[in-house]
Parts: C-alpha cells; sequence; structure tokens
C-alpha cells in the first residue's frame, strides 16, 4: 500500500528538530511529502487518509487522527507498570489541588490527563504556584504523585516490543538507568503497549530506576534518535491506530 506524509510547518520552516528529521526519514525513504500548518489542518484543508501518515505537534496529529474517527487516550502511567513508579499517582482535578494547597497540604506533582502537554507537569507547593493555573477550569483532569525527585532521565524508543534507541533529555546524562529494570518493565507492559512508543526511565535522587512516564508513538521527540529509526517509528504507530496493514 502505497504511504504518503503530511509535515506540520509554521510560517514555512519546521517547527523543530522533530519535524526536520522525520522530513529527512521519509525523504529518504521516498515518499511523497507534502507541508501545511496549524491554521489549515484546523481548518480541515490538508487531504487526510488512512494512508497519509501525518507528522507534527501532538494537537496537530490529534487533529488529523481525529478526522478519521481515532482518539487515543494519552498512555501516561499504564496499570501494569505500577510497580516501576516508585510513587503514588492518582487522578485529581485543580479544584481538589487548591483545596489541598489552602488547607494546608503537602507538595503535590501535576500533569494534565486529557489535554496532552496543556502544561508541563510540576511540582505546587504554595499559593503562589497557583497563579499559573488560573486560566485551567476547576473540573480539568489532572494526574498527581507525591514528589520524586530525579537526577537523570532518559527516554527510550519501542517499536514492536524491542529498542530501537536511547535519549537523554535532562539530568545528569553521566547516570545511567538500571538496564535490567527497563527491559522488565517491557515484559511486564507486555501485549497492552502499543506498536510504536517512548517510555522514559529515571534515576531518583533518593537511588534507584523508575519510571518517568509513557508517551505514545504519534507524535514523539525524537531526541536524537536517526531520521530513518524515527520515520520507521511513526510510520508504525500510525498504521496501527489507523488500522492500516
Amino acid at each position: 500500500m502505497a504511504f504518503s506524509v503530511i509535515v506540520q510547518k509554521e510560517c514555512g520552516e519546521f517547527v523543530n528538530a522533530n519535524g526536520f528529521t522525520a522530513w529527512q526519514g521519509f525523504n529518504e525513504r521516498g515518499y511523497e511529502i507534502s507541508f501545511f500548518d496549524w491554521n489549515q489542518m484546523n481548518a480541515g484543508v490538508p487531504p487526510i487518509s488512512r494512508e497519509t501518515i501525518t507528522v507534527g505537534s501532538v494537537m496537530f496529529v490529534r487533529s488529523a487522527l481525529r478526522r478519521l474517527g481515532v482518539d487515543p487516550a494519552p498512555l501516561d502511567y499504564p496499570t501494569r507498570l505500577t510497580p516501576y513508579l516508585g510513587r503514588k499517582i492518582w487522578q485529581t482535578t485543580w479544584s481538589e489541588v487548591r483545596a489541598r494547597i489552602d488547607d494546608p497540604g503537602e507538595p503535590v506533582f501535576v500533569k494534565p490527563v486529557e489535554q496532552d502537554k496543556a502544561f508541563t507537569g510540576y511540582v505546587v507547593a504554595a499559593f503562589r504556584d497557583l497563579i499559573r493555573t488560573a486560566k485551567w477550569p476547576g473540573e480539568m483532569k489532572l494526574w498527581a504523585s507525591t514528589p520524586l525527585s530525579f537526577i537523570s532521565e532518559w527516554r527510550y524508543f519501542v517499536r514492536q516490543g524491542k529498542i530501537i534507541g536511547v535519549g537523554h533529555y535532562k539530568g545528569d546524562p553521566m547516570i545511567y538507568p538500571d538496564a535490567r529494570i527497563v527491559q522488565s518493565a517491557l515484559v511486564d507492559y507486555g501485549s497492552d503497549a502499543p506498536s510504536a512508543f517512548g517510555i522514559d526511565f529515571g534515576v531518583a535522587e533518593t537511588g534507584g530506576t523508575h519510571l518517568v512516564e509513557v508517551n505514545d508513538g504519534f507524535s514523539l521527540g525524537c531526541l536524537g534518535l536517526g531520521p530513518l529509526a524515527y520515520s520507521g517509528l511513526l510510520e508504525e504507530r500510525w498504521q496501527q491506530l489507523v488500522a492500516v496493514g
């Protein structure tokens, strides 16, 4: 089956290194590639089909998937991987977090549940930390967890159950997670795992290797993964999501 590719550009430029790297990979593999920006995607201009792999921001790719009736839930903290978290995690809302801080309560790390990357997760420890949350409604769903300080964080790129690359993205690059724990987590994730995804592990300040989070493969930062491997990972997950092939 012949595939084509849509890559997001804004003002005629690649949005970031992810788009450029994906373009390199698909171009080298001989795919027909076209470019559209967010306003065009939002207006329904791009010719989206199940055979058109779409590359861009989470919002950009989700918009394309929704036109095909596909709306994958964020992976975040899969139930099978709970033993690897090293911390308590639960769902809450901004209303509950605000009340908890006013109580006063203990510091809590929060990140969005349904709106991927609506904001970068951070620790709420005092009333001043809530000022930036004013635009978010009280009923907005959040993931909350007891704070765990990581001194080094790494992403493992997984395709068809195998690690195809590793990228360091935060902290000390000379401190590496325990590979045995990472491999064990992949085995435990098993059949629940998508065909292509990124799984982040970190080394805690208190010691030990723990799961940071799991990210879907349809719009995943490349973090140095080569063009051919990266484009292949994006294609793998797109095909699974739209049930092509």
